[in-house]
């Protein structure tokens, strides 16, 4: 079922929690409502559920203005962090809870297909407290799909589980969204979890969306530098436009030339134009200094090139992890997957740090270049 917010907002007060919003949620979509603590998206996650009542605007369920609703007459279901699961009834109880309150008597084939559906048939009759985090949550999943919601609501609901089980029970929500086929708006601060289910990611900032797209169009091409910093890692460079033309838009950052395309950058191609140069860490090759006295085509003439130092070199198991410091970014991140690793890749080592310009994007600083550079990191600048 579709879902559409139409200039929604929420104060409280004098603080503005959600600033009017216009937002479209897909009928059978998985749609991730995506930011750090206080960017407003519970709060509009709870006004679709109709727990806190909009100041300004409209939610429409399909045809349906649900607006001012009371929670119960909404067909939408909430999953919470907390599993709120009846600890003195058995499995199959605390799923049957919903339809024996509306007064359903033949309850054990839907009970039984629920269980089936989340991989728990087989502990229909144990407690919450003899299940696992992960086991516990899908009950409570189970529960609120068995009442055949248009909509599911989910509120941080894998904030409780441990790294592992929780990348698990990501896999579990997106196969179990694609089989009931319902529409799904799940919140989270977790980046990682959100580009993994979600179809559609709104990020969110300060009670507004950032950008709205899907998972890789936000991490290949983000519009704000706060969404480049906010999901995964990004290299930011301060840069001067010198041209553009011919799809292709070339800068100068503390003398060095870098390129990108027009398309990949900030509307603004004036020459002279302030901008920030963006490359994720695993675009990025290093070549030592040295390679290229013997071998001047070791980096191909037409890739964007900074030449620093390794400062640091952090081993993670899956990649090694560069800190690499140039006279246009001080400390230029690089990911290196781990297969066979050049062993001279070391703090001190003199390098070439280069990447293909396609893979290179720009955003606006907006004005004030130092506060751009460490938004969406948790360490902007005050």
């Amino acid at each position: 079922m579709t879902i559409r917010l139409t200039g929604i907002s929420k104060t409280f007060g004098d603080f503005t929690a959600v600033h009017p919003l216009d937002l479209t949620i897909p009928e059978g979509s998985f749609f991730a409502l995506l930011g750090a603590s206080g960017c407003g998206k519970t709060t509009t996650l709870r006004m679709i559920a109709g727990l806190e009542e909009p100041s300004t605007g409209s939610i429409l369920l399909g045809d349906d203005d649900i607006t001012h609703l009371p929670p119960h007459r909404r067909p939408v279901n909430t999953v919470f962090q907390s599993y709120a699961l009846f600890p003195h009834l058995d499995i199959h109880d605390n799923v049957a809870f919903g339809l024996r309150r509306r007064g359903v008597k033949s309850v054990t084939k839907q009970v039984q297909e629920m269980l089936e559906l989340v991989e728990l048939g087989h502990l229909a009759r144990r407690k919450p407290r003899q299940l696992s985090g992960g086991q516990q949550q899908r009950v409570a999943l189970a529960r609120a799909l068995i009442n055949r919601p248009r909509v599911l609501l989910l509120d941080e609901p894998l904030g409780a589980l441990d790294l592992k089980l929780r990348r698990q029970m990501q896999l579990e929500l997106k196969r179990i969204q694609t089989e009931v086929g319902i529409t799904f708006v799940h919140v989270t601060h977790d980046q990682e979890e959100a580009m993994a289910m979600a179809d559609t990611v709104a990020v969110m900032r300060g009670g507004r969306v950032e950008q709205l797209d899907d998972p890789a169009e936000l991490y290949e091409n983000p519009r704000t530098a706060f969404v480049a910093n906010f999901l995964g890692t990004s290299n930011l460079i301060e840069a001067e436009i010198v041209s553009a033309g011919g799809g292709a838009t070339h800068c100068k950052a503390a003398g060095e030339r870098l390129t990108l395309p027009t398309a990949r950058g900030a509307e603004n191609t004036a020459e002279g134009a302030a901008l920030l140069v963006g490359v994720r860490p695993e675009k990025i090759s290093l070549t030592p200094t040295e390679d290229l006295a013997g071998d001047p085509a070791a980096v191909p003439a037409d890739r964007n090139r900074l030449t620093g130092r390794i400062t640091e070199a952090s081993y993670l198991g899956v990649c090694v992890q560069y800190v690499v410091e140039t006279p246009a970014c001080a400390a230029l991140s690089v990911y290196q997957q781990n297969i066979e690793r050049d062993t001279r890749l070391t703090p001190g080592t003199e390098v070439v740090a280069h990447w293909n310009p396609a893979h290179t994007f720009g955003v606006d600083p907006g004005g004030d270049t130092a506060r751009a550079l460490t938004a969406g990191t948790g360490e902007e600048a005050v």
